[in-house]
């Protein structure tokens, strides 16, 4: 018998003599920390398991020696006894500095301290592994010089995993093997039936499409291309095979020591000689380390003799993190091609003209650096094609000489705004001249000289830029001073231990071994609880060692595991500390496209467990995926279900997890079944489309996901897959990018965070490296294969270029089935072989910028050897434009040369675009795979355009750091990094003093909100008065330090208009704040409490809405607003003067008011007293409304009631408040509020037509709203790409359903003409709808029953009538007032007017004005009031209608008596200003002789008409628009009138056409399209379109009034379009029937 056998037999003896003893001892212990399951009675189980081994295996039992590697570390003393075992043989596959994988039961419990060594006490052997009877064996991993199997011998391999990340749609899983059962995942694997090699299924065929990767769990991937993916149907699902499994025999063992050997260089093999060399530990390191930060071997070897010098030795030394090393080498590539000013505000320009006037006047102001006396202005008067240099250099001599410095350079700047015009723009191309234009008023400019860099500088000095504001602070990373002091702690306890080892006293050896146990568990607890098992082991055989040999070589071992554990801890932090290595070691650098293996991946195990998974969650399940961008690549997931494990100081899911190929699980198959060793397998088969690493594109990532069973769910008799998936839910996820900053491979161990799934299944196979950021997130511990080189992808150089080819030479058919794929624009769409044909004619379509998404998005492979073919493309590529471009920064396009070929094209776009776009670039920043890119150098390039970008960039970064710190922190990390960068890098010196008194002036402001809400039991006027207190204070410390406001950095407060502050009546009491700058006001509204970023996103579609309607030469004159989100639900928006709400409007009338549909027009009357100004009011009133109409309707805005839709005084039309939007409507009680498409009221009707029947003006607001809609449908990309962009943010309703929601209300599959007709009904629903009436009846009796105050917003010290009072000086003095007549007129309802004469002294000619008795009757009330004394009345009273003549003419008697006693009293009654507002001219006045009670209209009756024949189809479409100046009915009524069409000549009235019946008007409206088949084009020369207007009296009383012919001659003299379609339009003039 060998010394090996006595050896095993003795241990066998002594552990049955003992394990009473243990046990007992075990009951009483008083440890901190349990290492054992607290499950007895699972324990006994497996004890009496291990019983049976051991006597099974008998005295001549041979055991494999104890796994422990050898490192080459000279060592005191020499190896005499192995190392007693006292858990389970480790199978860890991972190097030493990684965790090792649990064993299918928890490890054994810990012995007591050792009693002082005996001769003969630990002569044991290793403790055998635990045989899993029903386990499957592992794969050999594959070797290179083996072949593929053969068809014949290719197993099926595991069922669909319940768990999947891979959104491919249309797959179908595998079918299993005949008479194997499927089964449910969450059953424990079953692998009772077996089969030998013979019984195999063929093997399919690498490109079969039948069978595909299916996903089982319903997850959600942003931005998924289904086309896309279904065209992998190569993929299956392959399996993760679990490691854990115990095996039967040798062979087997050996097996799994060849796949651990691939991924752990230090694996020593269990069947190796335990004295056997092994390498060293920093063998895997491949970056290059200076020989000062590296230890030599001496020092090695002397401080591994006592743990206190070893662990001393382990001085973390700063270093840059990963975020800052790689931001370190972002600069700017001078994309942007506009001039740069960092130092100064530049006003934005746009590429088109922003209005139709030729000329406009300019008025020149001083700035205020020039004496008070030479404050003069200069009116003047330029084209707006002029530049701006030529309109400074006029601005300039227009002043006299002496008053200007001859040696200083001149600038032109917005008038109350340090915003300067760039000096190469044209006058009409700024935004700021169409904004003055937009409001009626001049263009005002200030002229300045300018200062040099040196006379900018300010004297204040920022101290520290980290003290300006709250950083994101990290809870992972490493504390220097928490790790050191740890290991001060451990060594001492060592040390301790090892003193009591030596003293041999049991007790001290307990307390010592306990005190290890807990500072061990003390550093873990600082590094995320991360328990690596190899660690544990080895702190396990340190405390089990029994001769000062096994001491010495277990502590090195252990403190080498301690050391590797914080390494990799601070790699995958955001660690500013790392370890140097303690040898260098250089790998040999290789090309990836030499690297034929398969990618191998390991899941060792998921630390850091949330509270939740453990309560909530019985079984786990791991899925691996490969991806581009958004495409799937490969699949991967598991079957064996994995459970939370507590064997360790911390919580764990132990995996134990083997990524296996198709083919290399069949190679192991052959292997063990040539052995004649089958066992059961209960598989699918799988294969993949690419199985080889050279294969992979240089952006792939690795996505790894967990899922959970829900508690009692496992347990589910149910086999049905579909009942198992809604128990299966997702958890988390993780992506990492296959190649590293620096494009080599990543190998080794890697702790990854996973991103928690809190609201929605939403995976996200993008964004930055997951570095650990968060405690909150649990880890994955997971490994690549370590390979003896460095993989990188190498650069793609272009060899040849491509030669583009004409468009035209394509055939017609080919020619017009891509135009149309081009009109529709959406790369989601497009079939297989749409993308097949689209890459194949790529080099037709160089010449058509729009074609390059789809073209790209057609491309199925991205590898090394097909993207050459893309850049090569990319080079002759036309022009992209800037909207374009913006599609080419979704995920979908990863490729870093595609993306910087985007921003290249955005960079050409105009200031305007460029500012507006920055929003986008910042969320596109999260589709980046590393932190230095393209798009970040972009934005730093931006950021020094102009301060203007510079405090744009900063907000839009900040506010996302402060929402995304939480559900987004890698995305907030990398906006926070950036935005340092810029802050640091950026010339202008006082950037950092501004910004900072910028957060101070927001902290005020909150703190101001923060005490008024708390103050709840206050009055207003207290509130009021605290409120104006403290902004009493602010405006103290503004005058000292002026701010640059966030929301328009341009503006310099310099003070608080306290009197005009105000607190709005809501619950988040949002303060009204007015800011007194040098010249002008800036009011903004402060919230606090409420998310502004969807304001912000709402504003930032309309303003996109407004630049493609005036690119398309329509302007709605939008009125649009800045909001500016500065924080978490923190923000600020700019407030629009001059207007008023329709509840306000509406409460000038009373509670009345609400339902009467005039008072709106009343309000425009009263504002705009000139004719002039109330027709310009009128079309700004008719387009502003047109293009609000679209708006509320596209992004679907709800919560429409009359207190969030305002009027200005000039007539634009606005809406406020965006909370509802995309669908989300508001409800009541269970009741959508929200019933019509778009707010469009019979008050808003009324002002278009100046009465209730329709107009004229009435057919211009509805060609504009559908010209408007149908401008939006070509451009849909636009706006869709913008919501894909915003999609993976956390905005409440922008997600990706927001896209359908917008692409179903554009109709996009209706042609322009039925897109008109469908949106015309859309209108006269709205029209028609009483539900907003109800609605705005509701809201105001709500605010009527909360209003403390007078519900009517009545002046009593002015006239409904005139908007503002006038006196004696601004009018002249009165001299005589003389009633002359009573005039009936319709305004547009019949009243009878007073004609009155005013003469003044001042004026020699009289004027005249027309007023009612009820106007007199309020001039006479307001005066009683003012004057009670005031004895005259006027009788109002009459027992007969009052709207007659007769009334009329016995009113006039007492009018003319009013108005003697008037001015028959004292100045201050006669002549005091309601006097004087009484009696000035107002817009009645002036076009009185209008309103007469018949309309003269123009004799000639037109009719709009498009007649549409496609030659292809036979097909003639009329298109019926408008018709104007219908004649009035015999009876003097507006007409009903209807068309009817015919096609000239016919026999019989097969061709008789007509239109629905439109009522009561003069103006019909039809928008109706009738249609004529089979009409040959040889039968158009000789026919007639014969088109008459009837009028609809009833039955037999129908009569035509007027009737016009069209030669269809005329169509066939027209030239065809691409698709055969000749278009004839125009207004014809009608006939009147006789």
């Amino acid at each position: 018998m060998s010394d090996d056998d006595e050896e095993l037999q003795l241990a066998i003896e002594l552990s049955k003599k003992t394990f009473s003893e243990e046990q007992k001892l075990r009951s009483n212990d008083c440890d901190l920390i349990r290492f054992e399951s607290p499950d007895e009675s699972a324990r006994q189980k497996k004890i009496s398991i291990i019983k049976q081994i051991y006597e099974r295996n008998g005295p001549h039992s041979s055991a494999n020696p104890v796994h422990r590697p050898n490192y080459t570390v000279a060592r005191t003393h020499s190896v005499t006894n192995p190392l007693p075992v006292f858990t389970p043989q480790p199978h860890n596959l991972l190097p030493s500095w990684e965790m090792s994988k649990s064993v299918p039961i928890s490890p054994a419990p810990l012995a007591p301290p050792p009693i002082p060594p005996k001769p003969d006490q630990y002569k044991t052997s290793p403790m055998p592994m635990l045989i899993n009877q029903g386990a499957l064996p592992p794969p050999l991993f594959p070797r290179r010089n083996k072949n593929v199997p053969s068809p014949a011998q290719s197993p099926t391999l595991f069922p669909t995993s319940p768990v999947s990340s891979t959104p491919i749609r249309n797959s179908t899983p595998v079918s299993v093997l005949t008479g194997m059962h499927s089964m449910s995942p969450v059953h424990h694997f079953d692998a009772s039936c077996s089969f030998s090699s013979e019984s195999l299924p063929i093997q399919r065929s690498r490109h079969d499409q039948s069978a595909q990767y299916q996903p089982l769990t319903h997850l959600y991937v942003p931005y998924v291309m289904p086309n896309l993916n279904s065209s992998y149907g190569a993929l299956l699902n392959g399996d993760l095979i679990d490691l854990s499994w115990n095996t039967l025999d040798e062979s087997t063992n050996a097996s799994l020591d060849e796949i651990r050997r691939e991924f752990d260089p230090l694996f020593l093999s269990s069947f190796a000689n335990s004295n056997e060399a092994m390498p060293s530990d920093d063998s895997h390191v491949s970056e290059i380390i200076e020989e000062s930060q590296c230890m030599d071997d001496t020092k090695l070897q002397k401080q591994y003799e006592y743990p206190e010098q070893f662990l001393a030795s382990l001085n973390l030394t700063p270093c840059l993190n990963a975020i800052e090393s790689q931001l370190r080498n972002i600069s700017q590539r001078r994309w942007v091609k506009c001039s740069k000013t960092p130092g100064s505000f530049i006003a934005p320009t746009v590429d088109y003209m922003t209005t139709e006037a030729s000329s406009v006047k300019v008025v020149i102001y001083k700035d205020c650096g020039w004496n008070k006396q030479n404050h003069i202005n200069k009116p003047l008067t330029f084209e707006i094609e002029e530049t701006m240099d030529i309109v400074t250099a006029q601005a300039v001599s227009s002043f006299e000489s002496s008053d200007l410095p001859e040696d200083k350079e001149y600038g032109l700047k917005i008038y109350g705004l340090n915003q300067f015009l760039s000096k190469d723009s044209q006058l009409g191309s700024n935004l700021y001249t169409g904004h003055c234009l937009l409001h009626g008023e001049d263009v005002k400019l200030e002229l300045e000289a300018l200062q040099s860099k040196s006379e900018e500088v300010r004297e204040e000095v920022l101290n520290s830029w980290d003290k300006m504001k709250s950083l994101v602070r990290y809870s992972t990373v490493v504390d220097k001073e928490d790790v050191e002091n740890t290991f001060t702690h451990l060594a001492a306890e060592m040390s301790a231990y090892e003193d009591a080892f030596n003293d041999g006293s049991t007790l001290k050896l307990s307390q010592t071994s306990q005190r290890v146990k807990q500072v061990v568990k003390l550093l873990c607890k600082c590094l995320h609880e991360i328990v690596p098992e190899k660690l544990f082991i080895e702190m396990q055989k340190y405390l089990a060692a029994t001769t000062d040999a096994q001491l010495a070589r277990c502590r090195n071992d252990f403190l080498r595991e301690i050391r590797c554990f914080l390494t990799l801890y601070c790699k995958c932090t955001v660690s500013n500390y790392t370890l140097p290595p303690l040898k260098m070691h250089k790998k040999r650098q290789v090309e990836v496209l030499k690297n034929n293996d398969f990618l191998q991946i390991i899941l060792n195990s998921v630390h850091s467990i949330p509270e939740t998974w453990i309560r909530d969650y019985s079984e786990f399940y791991m899925s691996v995926d490969m991806y581009y961008g958004t495409q799937v690549l490969d699949g991967y997931s598991n079957k064996i279900a994995k459970t939370v494990k507590t064997d360790q100081f911390f919580s764990r899911i132990p995996l134990d997890l083997y990524v296996c190929n198709y083919y290399v699980f069949l190679e192991w198959y052959r292997d063990i079944a040539s052995n004649g060793v089958h066992y059961g397998l209960a598989t699918d088969g799988a294969k993949f489309h690419r199985n080889s690493v050279c294969d992979y594109p240089r952006e792939t990532r690795i996505v790894v996901s967990i899922s959970g069973t829900l508690h009692n769910k496992g347990q589910s008799q149910s086999n049905n897959l579909s009942d198992c998936e809604q128990d299966t839910v997702m958890l988390g996820y993780c992506s990492v990018p296959l190649y590293d900053e620096n494009l080599f491979m990543r190998q080794g161990p890697l702790f990854l965070p996973l991103t928690l799934m809190k609201k929605h299944p939403i995976l996200k196979p993008f964004g930055p490296y997951p570095y650990i950021k968060d405690a909150r997130d649990p880890i994955l511990l997971m490994s690549l294969k370590i390979w003896e080189t460095d993989f990188y992808f190498p650069n793609v150089n272009i060899e040849m270029q491509c030669i583009p080819q004409d468009f035209a030479s394509l055939d017609i058919e080919t020619r017009e089935y891509i135009m149309e794929m081009l009109e529709n624009q959406d790369p989601s769409r497009l079939e297989q072989d749409d993308q097949t044909l689209l890459w194949q004619k790529r080099l037709h379509l160089t010449n058509q910028p729009e074609a390059l998404p789809l073209v790209l998005s057609s491309l199925q492979d991205w590898s090394y050897e097909y993207v050459k073919s893309v850049y090569q493309i990319l080079e002759e590529w036309a022009p992209l434009r800037p909207e374009i471009a913006v599609q080419l920064l979704l995920p979908q396009y990863p490729d870093e040369r595609v993306r910087a070929y985007a921003v290249q094209s955005l960079a050409a776009g105009s200031t305007d675009f460029l500012y507006n776009t920055i929003p986008t670039f910042i969320e596109a920043l999260r589709f980046e795979l590393y932190e230095k890119s393209a798009l970040a150098e972009f934005i730093l390039e931006l950021a020094m355009v102009s301060l203007d970008f510079t405090f744009e960039i900063y907000w839009q970064l900040q506010q996302r750091v402060d929402h995304c710190v939480v559900d987004d922190l890698p995305y907030a990390v990398r906006c926070q990094s950036l935005q340092k960068k810029i802050i640091d890098n950026h010339e202008y010196p006082n950037v950092k003093n501004d910004i900072k008194r910028q957060h101070d002036l927001l902290s005020e402001l909150d703190s101001i909100q923060d005490e008024l809400r708390s103050k709840s039991n206050e009055s207003d006027a207290e509130k009021l008065h605290r409120l104006r207190s403290r902004l009493g204070q602010l405006d103290s410390q503004l005058l000292q330090h002026r701010v640059r406001l966030p929301i328009c950095p341009a503006f310099d407060c310099t003070g608080v208009r306290i009197e005009e502050c105000s607190i709005f009546n809501s619950n988040a009491k949002p303060l009204k704040i007015v800011f007194r700058g040098i010249h002008t006001n800036y009011s903004i509204i402060h919230k606090r409490d409420d998310d502004m970023r969807q304001d912000a996103f709402v504003m930032k579609m309309v303003n996109e809405m407004d630049r493609i309607w005036k690119t398309n030469g329509l302007d709605l004159r939008i009125i649009t607003f800045r909001v500016m989100p500065v924080g978490y639900r923190r923000g600020m928006g700019e407030l629009v003067l001059n207007c008023a709400t329709l509840l306000e409007i509406q409460k000038e009338d009373g509670l009345r008011g609400v339902l009467n549909d005039e008072v709106l027009r009343k309000w425009l009357v009263k504002h705009n007293s000139d004719e002039f100004e109330y027709n310009k009011a009128l079309e700004n009133f008719i387009r502003s409304c047109a293009g609000w109409c679209i708006v509320t309707y596209v992004l679907g805005i709800g919560d429409r009631h009359n207190d969030n839709i305002l009027f200005t005084k000039n007539g634009h039309v606005f809406h406020i408040d965006f909370g509802k939007y995309m669908g989300d409507w508001q409800m009541a009680a269970g009741f959508r509020r929200d019933r019509v498409p778009f707010v469009f009221t019979s008050e808003m009707f009324y002002v278009i037509n100046g009465g209730k029947s329709s107009t004229q003006n009435y057919q211009q607001f509805i060609d504009y709203c559908c010209k408007a809609f149908n401008f939006l449908r070509r451009n849909k990309n636009t706006l869709t790409n913008l919501l894909r962009i915003m999609g993976c943010s956390d905005i409440a309703g922008i997600n990706l359903d927001s896209i359908a929601f917008v692409e179903k209300n554009l109709m996009l599959d209706l042609t322009e003409t039925d897109a008109t007709i469908q949106f015309t009904e859309l209108i006269q629903n709205s029209l028609k709808s009483t539900f907003v009436r109800l609605n705005f009846v509701a809201h105001t009796f709500a605010q009527f029953i909360s209003s403390s105050s007078s519900f009517s917003k009545r002046d009593e010290n002015k006239l409904s009538f005139v908007p503002e009072l006038y006196n004696e000086k601004s009018d002249g003095r009165i001299s005589k007032v003389t009633v002359l007549k009573y005039e009936k007129r319709f305004i547009p309802n019949k009243i009878y007017l007073y004609k009155i004469e005013v003469c003044r002294r001042s004026i020699s000619v009289p004027s005249y004005i027309y007023r009612s008795f009820a106007e007199f009757d309020e001039l006479h009330a307001k005066l009683r009031k003012r004057f009670p004394f005031f004895a005259v009345s006027l009788n109002v009273s009459s027992n007969m209608r009052s709207n007659v003549r007769a009334i009329a003419q016995k009113r006039m008697i007492d009018v003319q008596r009013f108005i003697i006693f008037l001015f028959q009293q004292v100045d201050e009654i006669c002549h005091c200003d309601l006097v004087y507002t009484f009696f000035h001219s107002i817009l009645r006045d002036n076009k009185c002789d209008t309103y007469i009670d018949t309309a003269e209209l123009s004799p000639n009756c037109q009719i709009f008409l498009k007649m549409q024949y496609n030659s292809s189809k036979k097909v003639l479409n009329v298109f019926i628009g408008h018709v104007k100046n219908l004649a009035l009915l015999q009876t003097g009524q507006p007409p009903d009138p209807y068309v009817k069409t015919y096609i000239r000549p016919e026999q019989q009235y097969y061709s008789k056409r007509k239109t629905q019946v439109v009522r009561a008007t003069q103006h019909p409206t039809f928008n109706k399209e009738l249609t004529y088949e089979n009409i040959a084009a040889s039968l158009l020369p000789s026919r007639v379109l014969e088109i008459s207007i009837w009028n609809n009296g009833g039955i037999l009383d129908n009569h035509k009034m007027y009737m016009v012919t069209i030669q269809l001659s005329k169509i066939v003299m027209l030239s065809e379009d691409r698709k055969s379609t000749r278009i004839l339009e125009g207004w014809y003039q009608c006939d009147k029937y006789i």
